[in-house]
Parts: C-alpha cells; structure tokens; sequence
C-alpha cells in the first residue's frame, strides 16, 4: 500500500471535483468511511489522464502532503459515468468537494481543502494585478512574483464570520437562498472592511434576521475554500427585536429548541454543524445530542 507520505490529490480545473483510490482490502467495518489512496500521477497516466508538468507541491504540517494536479478539464466530463480501476483492481472515485467529508478522514479534507484553495489562487493570480505581466512562482516559498514589476501576491484569505444566536434555550436558524433544499444553518457573512470579528457576527445577525445580539463569544475556526473564506465561528445571546428577514438573502428563519431541529442541517465536517452541537450539548438532553450525532 501506497505510503501516507505519498499521496497526491488530482485536482480538475473546476476547482470542484478530486479523484481518489478506494483500495479492495478497506475494512468491512469502514464501509462508510472506507480507506483511500489519493492516486499518483503515474496512475493517473495508466488511466489516460495527463497532468502538466507545473504541479503545485506543498507540505500540510501533517503526515499527509498534497500535490495539486491540474487535469485538463476536457478529462473530466468522460470520467463521470466511466468505471475506473487500476490494473490491481483498485476503484478510482469521482468525488464532489461538497461530498468529500463523507467518504474522506478529517486529515484527507484538510489537505483537499488546502488543495482547493491554492488551485484557486493559482488560477486567479496568473498575471500581475498592477502591471498585468505574468506571475512567476516564487521557489520556497508559497507565494508568486511580477516577471516584470517585482510585485508579489500571495494565497488569499478572506474572512467570515458564523454564529450561534440562543435565545431562552432555542437557536437562531435560517434557509438561506444559497442553500440547497430545505437546509438550515446558523447565519454567517464576510467581514467588512474596518470591522472587529464581533462587529461583524452582530451586523449580520441584525442585517439578514433583524436580531440585535450580545456576548458575542469566540468558539474556534476553521478554512472554508468556497474559495477562500476563513470561518470564525462564535456563540452569542439574543439581546433584541423580532426576525425580520432580508428576502434577497433569506427564505425563512426561525427559533429552533433542541430536539425540534429541521431535517436538513449542514454536515458534520462542518463549523456550523459544531456550532449546532455546541448548543444541543449546552441547552438540550443527552437524547437529544445522541439523536444529532447518529445523523
């Protein structure tokens, strides 16, 4: 089996899809989360697939390193419906960076994320933003270079803000229009020029419900590449006002107790899906928080 240290994520143009190895022998006990290879560029050739020379290489601060190979998106469509295995019958996947979290470890999302971020600014910083040369890659360094005015540009990060309302033992949750289906999280934004993270949290709260808040409390973070957010997550109090919708942003909102929570929540990867926890642990029975954690 292909060491840890050697995996490589194969990334297509889209920014959207990534392909890994399932290997036969994965564990019965691992069905839902069965054991992958991310597949290396020579098996990726053995497929028809090419990848250009330039790939991007980086280490992840874990035991796991990625390697971003850009395919051809004229690659990716015949992919979809065609059943790929290597010549030891090892099952190559087609997996949506939305779905990633239920087939792929903790560690593998964290590199694919990385991943995904940095194709993303790969892409977008190909020429210079003052002078419109083109950008060179800086050697040791994960940064890029004007070939001609000597401007640099690194990965961008953008930050956000998402945050928990409870109000006497229920929780604040919207539809946005942004979501798929019927799902429903806590509200989150980009943080505004000039603003303090708590300055944020309580202006979106107020802009899209119509909700004033107080103790605003940080609880952690986490890299959202949908590019390039960096979500802070916090917890907060209802301080004021009734739920007034902004309609461009929200279907519907409304206050949740803890063992009435809709059907369609994020995902368990997710911060939001932890803020979600967090309050069902605090404000909820212990039934309660086994009934969401066996979602």
């Amino acid at each position: 089996m292909t060491s840890r240290e050697e995996r490589r994520l194969a990334l297509f143009p889209d920014n959207w899809n990534l392909l890994v190895l399932e290997k036969k022998e994965a564990a019965r006990d691992q069905a839902r989360h069965p054991l992958h290879e991310l597949p290396r560029e020579e098996e990726l050739r053995s497929l028809g697939i090419v990848s250009p020379d330039s790939a991007l290489e980086f280490p992840s601060g874990s035991s796991l390193r990625g390697r971003a190979s850009f395919v051809d998106r004229q690659y990716l469509a015949p992919l979809v419906d065609r059943p790929l295995r290597t010549s030891e019958g090892d099952r190559f996947l087609l997996i949506s960076r939305r779905n990633a979290p239920d087939t792929m470890d903790p560690e593998e999302c964290t590199v694919a994320n990385r991943v995904f971020h940095l194709a993303y600014w790969d892409r977008a910083s190909r020429f210079c933003g003052t002078c419109a040369a083109p950008m060179e890659m800086i050697s040791g360094e994960m940064a890029k270079q004007c070939s001609a005015c000597g401007a640099t540009s690194y990965p961008r990060i953008s930050p956000a803000v998402i945050v928990a309302v409870v109000r006497q033992g229920k929780l604040l949750l919207a539809h946005s229009r942004r979501h798929s289906g019927k799902m429903y999280s806590v509200l989150a934004g980009f943080v505004e020029a000039g603003e303090t993270l708590e300055q944020a949290a309580a202006r979106e709260v107020q802009e899209e419900c119509g909700i004033t808040i107080k103790n605003v409390r940080y609880l952690a973070s986490q890299p959202w590449p949908f590019p390039t957010a960096l979500m802070a997550a916090f917890t907060a109090d209802y301080a004021g006002g009734e739920i007034a919708l902004q309609d461009e942003e929200i279907v519907s909102a409304d206050w949740f107790a803890p063992g009435e929570l809709p059907r369609e929540i994020p995902d368990a990867y997710s911060i939001a899906r932890r803020l979600i926890e967090r309050f069902v642990s605090d404000h909820g029975t212990p039934q309660d928080l086994q009934r969401l954690l066996s979602r």
